[in-house]
């Protein structure tokens, strides 16, 4: 198989790994490190992948991330967009998106408007200079995304085509428009940038007009809102310009058969992103419901009910079920309004407020010092701001953790075995160790190792490693030696994790010499007949362990997840997770034998 990045798409490392972005779909991914590692480890040009890595670039690929060769259909997408393994929302250290106005002319009156407070107050005068500041500003954000927004950019294409061209060409760059205005003279430039065009539409009948009404003192023509978005759509498509269709669920559309008809028209038409926004307290939204409450009316205000979550979900499901190619993702910044920032027309920069009733303003361009454009960035909630642009929301996870449905991407392993930082496993003793065998063949697993193993452990005279719980260990094989180094265990749920590490020596003599002059000796050695399961998907490995007298045990090596999956489907051929290491599971043995364990030096097979 041959694979290559997709070139117009972004990558930037982060702690946890690092962030993708892909344009074609504008949707961000967070990677953790070995997925992330894998996608960096490609470029424009096509490469060959070693068979083990194969399905993990497929996985990929399905996403967009990826490209390969023989080709492989993208996937419709609606889940969080977390890749390989998360268990919580990271916080990113740097913006994933800056929006900027274009202009703050808008052809629309809708009801639910969020931005009108930036808008209303900077119309009658905007000028080259101002647009400059929003360039200057906006370039100064370190985002991986700009989007052009407003008001609405095909008001003043003459102005959305000024920031198309000047936005710093490292930022992918997003168009946000309702559609009405005539996108013909961008086309061009839309197309050289490789822009994604969101297009906004409610319904697909006469509903979104009532809750999207055009601004006659812009359009005079009689045409709709709708109608404008349906031509809108028609102009990108026709174009290869990637489009993604935004509709806000307020009280008026909270239907699910008039969702549904919107969804069914967009398949039709050949979108394939859809982004569903509930419609918050904010802005105009805000001052109808406080009119509602006011006037004690029946039907309160513009906002949805508590049930939009259920509705959207249950969208989403259907959706999947008839295997419509589109994806759905939904945002909700009601308990995070302080996550988004934006660029007024003027180029000053702003975030929602949290413990106010309007935008919180950040930087002041006109004050004429840059140098303090991100001095009050802390107000910028980062938490909030992941949990925005990776399509987390509990509410639609149905309860579940994070971890149970990200994105999984099989093993992506390398040619050689895999070294980690963390040995994290969970030992069981085994029932029946023919049926246990043939239970891990029947899951995938297949047989990489037998080996017989000795292994001697040494501490100072004083047993300081035991009382700490650290281990020093030699491990000798028909094939190699082994040292390891662990330190202390931590405990979980029939688990436990110590950092592991572990490297090939010269040999046995050479290495206990050179222990004994660093102050180790020899405390016990052990004997055990391993055989070691490896699955072709999953990094999880198996151990199945002979321990002389005492019998048969397994070790489960991953995350807990993967122990958790592994340790249900096993569950009839083995007893309750064992806590305690080998050492005191087979002293424990001898005891019961009546022998005293303070004169045990060691377990072998052959003796009593």
């Amino acid at each position: 198989m041959k694979v290559k990045r997709i070139e117009s798409i972004r990558v930037r490392r982060d702690v946890f790994g690092g962030i993708c972005y892909v344009p074609h779909r504008d949707d961000f991914f967070a990677l953790d490190h070995e997925s992330y590692d894998f996608v960096s480890s490609f470029n424009g040009d096509w490469s060959d992948v070693p068979r083990n890595r194969e399905r993990a670039a497929s996985s990929l690929a399905k996403l967009g991330i990826l490209k390969v060769e023989p080709s492989i259909k993208e996937i419709a997408y609606s889940g969080p967009s977390f890749v390989g393994r998360f268990n919580e929302i990271p916080t990113v250290s740097l913006p994933l998106v800056v929006n900027c106005f274009c202009t703050a002319h808008c052809p629309l009156s809708c009801k639910y408007c969020h931005a009108d407070d930036l808008m209303v107050n900077f119309r009658d005068e905007e000028s080259l200079l101002d647009l400059k500041n929003v360039v200057s500003t906006t370039n100064q954000i370190d985002a991986m995304v700009a989007v052009i927004t407003g008001g609405d950019p095909l008001t003043r294409p003459d102005r959305a085509n000024f920031l198309l061209e000047n936005i710093d060409w490292k930022k992918a760059l997003v168009l946000d428009t309702s559609g009405v205005g005539d996108i013909l003279p961008l086309v061009g430039i839309l197309k050289d940038r490789n822009v994604h065009v969101r297009i906004s539409l409610d319904a697909i009948s006469r509903l979104n007009d009532e809750t999207r009404p055009i601004n006659r003192a812009y359009i005079s023509d009689g045409l709709t809102s709708r109608e404008y978005a349906e031509r809108t759509i028609a102009v990108c498509l026709s174009n290869g310009i990637p489009v993604t269709v935004q509709t806000v669920i307020c009280n008026r559309n909270e239907n699910e058969s008039e969702l549904m008809d919107l969804r069914d028209s967009l398949a039709d038409w050949g979108v394939r992103h859809w982004v569903l926004h509930i419609a918050v307290r904010g802005g105009k939204a805000r001052a109808i419901e406080e009119l509602a409450a006011k006037k004690h009316l029946r039907k309160r205000g513009i906002l949805p009910s508590a049930e939009v979550y259920a509705l959207v979900n249950n969208i989403i499901d259907k959706n999947h079920t008839r295997k419509i190619p589109l994806d759905i993702r939904c945002t909700d910044t009601e308990n995070t309004p302080n996550s988004v920032l934006l660029v007024g027309s003027r180029g000053d920069l702003y975030t929602e407020g949290l413990a106010s009733n309007s935008k919180v303003e950040l930087y002041n361009c006109r004050e004429g010092r840059p140098d303090k454009l991100k001095a009050n960035m802390h107000f910028v909630d980062k938490f909030g701001h992941a949990r925005r642009y990776l399509n987390w929301n509990r509410w639609l996870a149905r309860g579940e953790d994070l971890e149970r449905i990200c994105y999984k991407v099989p093993s992506i392993g390398s040619s050689e075995d895999s070294v980690s930082v963390v040995e994290n496993e969970a030992k069981f003793s085994v029932k029946n160790v023919g049926r246990l065998r043939s239970v891990l063949v029947e899951l995938g697993f297949t047989i990489e190792i037998e080996s017989f193993q000795r292994d001697e452990y040494f501490d100072t005279s004083e047993g300081r490693l035991s009382e700490l719980d650290y281990v020093v260990r030699l491990r000798q094989t028909e094939n190699s030696v082994e040292a390891a180094f662990k330190g202390p265990r931590s405990y979980g749920e029939g688990t436990y994790a110590r950092i592991e590490l572990e490297i090939p020596t010269c040999g046995m003599n050479e290495t206990r010499e050179y222990l004994k002059h660093k102050g180790y000796e020899p405390v016990w050695f052990f004997e055990k007949r391993r055989i070691r399961f490896n699955h072709p998907d999953k990094s999880t490995k198996i151990y199945l362990d002979e321990i002389p007298n005492v019998g048969f045990f397994v070790e489960i090596e991953g995350t807990n997840i993967q122990i958790s999956e592994i340790q249900k489907e096993i569950s009839k051929h083995i007893s309750k997770p064992e806590m305690k290491n080998y050492r005191d599971l087979f002293l424990d043995f001898q005891e019961t034998q009546g022998v005293d364990r303070n004169t045990i030096k060691g377990a072998e097979f052959g003796t009593g």
